[in-house]
């Protein structure tokens, strides 16, 4: 789609045509996406408007209704052009989710993409505004298959907001194994946690951003324990710091926490590193405790 410009597309005739040839676009570059998430990409990367009922009819004129079918073009051309990465990781996603169908287990592949498509979902629209069909839609699976593997949207809510924070505490925990040092130990947790935030990564993204977001007492209870979970990790890392007796180290958690997730707000690419940012955190942190530690160089 490369060149094309909005404003040469005058008739009613050529819009369609622009319309149908990105909607095509879209299914050779992610066969997996659903209807909706197509519709979404066309208007805000090419700039023409589909609903998600339209992209549908234009897969059906050929014969790429289905995230199988889409799957099964994108092989037969594979001779012509080899796949790319990401169309590759696309094409397992769909098997992963084809024998979900079958065996009745969704598998580890399936379980991640229908996860972290949820989390966008809940993400842009918030949790009242998200229903379910509108995640499979966006998923590109039936409804029915999400509700096979979870019985409500609080559930699917609870599921990916859990999968997100324990993804960040086994990278965090990996992180801080391999450092000795107190203060190094939890750099090492700052430096992680602070990349989960501003990865990409739907999941871990929105987890970071949604901690302390929802007051919704029984969905509170729910996330509870892997809240406690992960936060457990800080508490033993302020914990193990040389500082003054006096300081308040359940407040300094708090503090740290509310610092860390509110990179995703402010941060923006080229400008600092995550090394960057925890390291600046850990200074101010250690000009508090100077008198018991002396600063590192």
């Amino acid at each position: 789609m490369g060149g094309l410009s909005i404003t040469t597309l005058r008739r009613p005739s050529e819009r369609r045509l622009a319309v149908e040839a990105a909607v095509l676009d879209f299914a050779r570059r992610h066969p997996d996406w659903g209807q909706a998430r197509v519709a979404e990409a066309v208007g805000s990367e090419i700039g023409l408007k589909v609903s998600a009922a339209g992209v549908r009819w234009i897969w059906q004129r050929h014969q790429l209704e289905t995230a199988a079918k889409r799957a099964a073009a994108l092989r037969a051309h594979a001779g012509e052009q080899p796949l790319d990465p990401p169309q590759r990781e696309a094409l397992a996603r769909i098997e992963a989710r084809r024998g979900g169908a079958a065996g009745g287990e969704m598998p580890v592949l399936a379980r991640q993409h229908l996860l972290s498509v949820a989390a966008r979902e809940f993400s842009r629209k918030g949790y009242a505004r998200t229903s379910i069909r509108g995640i499979a839609n966006a998923a590109g699976m039936q409804p029915a298959s999400v509700y096979y593997h979870f019985g409500s949207k609080e559930d699917l809510f609870v599921a990916a907001h859990t999968a997100g924070m324990q993804e960040v505490s086994v990278s965090i925990e990996k992180a801080v194994a391999a450092c000795t040092d107190p203060w190094e130990r939890l750099e090492a947790a700052c430096i992680v946690h602070i990349r989960h935030l501003i990865s990409g990564n739907d999941l871990t993204v929105w987890t970071g951003a949604s901690l302390f977001l929802f007051t919704s007492p029984d969905i509170q209870r729910q996330l509870r324990t892997e809240r406690d979970r992960f936060e457990a990790i800080y508490r033993r890392l302020i914990a193990a710091l040389p500082l003054a007796p006096d300081l308040d180290r359940s407040l300094l958690r708090l503090q740290l926490l509310g610092a860390l997730n509110w990179t995703r707000t402010w941060y923006r690419p080229g400008k600092r590193s995550p090394e960057q940012i925890a390291r600046h955190l850990m200074r101010l942190l250690r000009k508090g405790a100077h008198a018991c530690v002396p600063d590192r160089v």
